[in-house]
């Protein structure tokens, strides 16, 4: 899951073609690089969980955010789902998010229940999938990941604005992630999560969160922890690789990289799923097809 990258492409405060930004679009796929140098505007992909997230800084609660988007007539729905999901997580102990399975009969709504709500829906991407979706993560996933991080006091959730920077580079790049800050003892616990698709460790972008500062600060107070956070609700800290030292030099190379005449869709021809994810599905799909232009033809 890339929502985050994108959103900071997005971000007025960060240039175009700022280099730490194009070696994160290089490592996630060559041709995305391409675009962002050559000016084309990503379309950001609804991402429910994000949705989530964003609704859960605001301090609303799940009722008060359907209610706003137009759910109101569907609130039995939504309190029937997270009763079914509890009830068959409490029959599966020790799966993780058996619910997500093909097997969970719940999480269906019928045609007849969607009546009269196209304009709610259309607040959650304009698919009625989405409507569980934003539902289970709000209910589960953010629950799921707190409990993995296993806080000993009560976490303070955020979308945090961190500052990425990197000696060599002028100016910080405004990123924005799920943050959360908890009491530990006498100190405080930081803790940074990145979300990910089946728990992929992105060496590159989960470095740079560990050089992290936080807006208007030059740094963090202490060092935050870096989990990796995925959308089935696991998480777990990062198992960092890549040393220091060879940071600044490996972005500066792949921002180069990224300026040169090679671009291929390697995220279509190696992982394509994270093409659903990808601010730039316009330009490199047509009819489903990768278009020549994306090829290089």
């Amino acid at each position: 899951m890339y929502t985050d990258l994108f959103l900071a492409l997005l971000d007025d405060h960060n240039p175009r073609g700022h280099p730490i930004l194009t070696a994160l679009l290089c490592a996630f796929c060559p041709a995305a690089a391409r675009w962002h140098l050559v000016g084309a505007e990503p379309v950001i992909p609804f991402d429910p969980l994000w949705q989530a997230m964003s609704d859960l800084e605001k301090g609303e609660t799940l009722k008060a955010a359907l209610l706003r988007y137009g759910f109101a007539d569907v609130l039995e729905a939504a309190r029937s789902y997270v009763d079914e999901v509890t009830a068959y997580r409490d029959l599966h102990p020790g799966v993780i998010a058996p619910e997500t399975s093909p097997f969970f009969p719940g999480g269906r709504l019928e045609l007849a229940q969607r009546f009269g709500l196209g304009e709610a829906i259309q607040h959650l991407g304009g698919d009625w999938q989405n409507f569980y979706a934003y539902i289970h993560a709000w209910a589960f996933i953010l629950p799921d990941w707190e409990e993995k991080m296993r806080f000993s006091d009560a976490a303070e959730f955020s979308l945090a604005a961190l500052m990425l920077i990197l000696p060599g580079v002028r100016r910080a790049v405004r990123y924005r992630l799920p943050f959360w800050t908890a009491r530990k003892g006498h100190a405080m616990r930081l803790v940074i999560g990145v979300p990910v698709t089946g728990c992929e460790q992105d060496q590159l972008r989960f470095s740079l969160m560990q050089r992290a500062g936080l807006e208007g600060d030059k740094a963090l107070p202490r060092s935050p922890e870096v989990w990796a956070v995925d959308r089935s609700g696991f998480a777990e800290a990062f198992d960092s690789r890549l040393p220091d030292e060879v940071l600044p030099d490996l972005i500066a190379r792949l921002a180069k990289a990224a300026g040169e005449n090679f671009h291929p869709p390697m995220s279509a021809l190696q992982t394509p799923s994270r093409c659903r994810w990808c601010g730039y599905q316009a330009q490199c799909y047509a009819k489903g097809e990768l278009t020549r232009l994306a090829l290089g033809k």
